[in-house]
């Protein structure tokens, strides 16, 4: 875990650029992350939710929040590290944003501050700038929320390891030793959406990993447990508003498209 410093200026950046896929594991920082995504997919999963980043979106973690990420393919990207004192201005709790072409513009810049050494006065008016921007942005709170319950939990990292997996709402309700009715009533409150609502968004994710890595979308229908690719590519379409190719195309592109998820 990273340790704080009062000494450096209340925001730093850093840029990575990488061909092959990418795995970070469980780790904190001390200061508050602004994680962008200029081209690829980005993963990444703290206890309570999963979140899938993709090019022009960022995501804010806050300091000390424990979390993994994970890339599917090339990927270029950025991260701010925002001080305690900035970070109190922001929610405990994660969001992402679709960045701007002025704030995307800003922080590619800013991801080459990375020690007071390479910091001036213009790059404090630009930081101060980027900050205004940001706070402006439309929030998204979640992308994909996991239970808390362990018994709950349990089917959900079933899911996770295997979005294919075709047993009824009955039989995971088996698996969480629960009546059908209170597992149903139990797993919405929990994570405010249907079981098979959420079902359906982690096949939907794990969708855009896999066409975000360049696999064909007839392999990748069949490998989240939809039987056809037209019945996939049509729920797909649904939710992110792209169809599997375009989205496809999107994320292995440099240009300032966006990248639902």
């Amino acid at each position: 875990m990273d340790s704080p410093d009062a000494d450096i200026p209340w925001l730093l950046g850093g840029h990575m650029q990488q061909e092959t896929r990418r795995i970070a594991d469980l780790h904190a920082h001390s200061r508050g992350q602004i994680f962008g995504i200029g081209h690829g997919v980005m993963g990444m999963r703290t206890d309570e939710a999963y979140w899938l980043i993709g090019p022009s979106q960022a995501l804010w973690l806050p300091p000390y929040l424990c979390h993994t990420a994970r890339s599917h393919g090339a990927v270029r990207g950025w991260s701010l590290f925002i001080d305690q004192a900035r970070s109190t201005m922001l929610p405990a709790q994660p969001f992402l944003v679709r960045g701007t072409p002025l704030l995307i513009a800003q922080a590619e810049r800013l991801s080459h501050c990375m020690s007071d050494k390479s910091w001036s006065d213009i790059h404090a008016r630009l930081a101060e700038s980027f900050w205004d921007e940001f706070l402006a942005l439309p929030r998204a709170l979640v992308s994909l929320p996991f239970p808390t319950d362990g018994r709950l939990r349990r089917v959900a990292e079933a899911l996770s390891e295997n979005p294919a997996d075709a047993r009824e709402q009955s039989d995971w309700a088996t698996e969480a030793s629960m009546s059908v009715r209170s597992f149903v009533r139990h797993f919405s409150a929990e994570t405010g959406m249907p079981f098979t609502a959420w079902r359906q968004r982690l096949r939907i994710l794990n969708a855009q990993e896999k066409l975000a890595r360049g696999e064909t979308v007839t392999s990748v229908a069949l490998e989240v447990g939809y039987e056809s690719p037209g019945a996939f590519s049509a729920i797909f379409r649904k939710i992110t508003g792209y169809s599997p190719a375009a989205y496809m195309k999107l994320c292995r592109s440099n240009d300032k498209n966006h990248c639902l998820s």
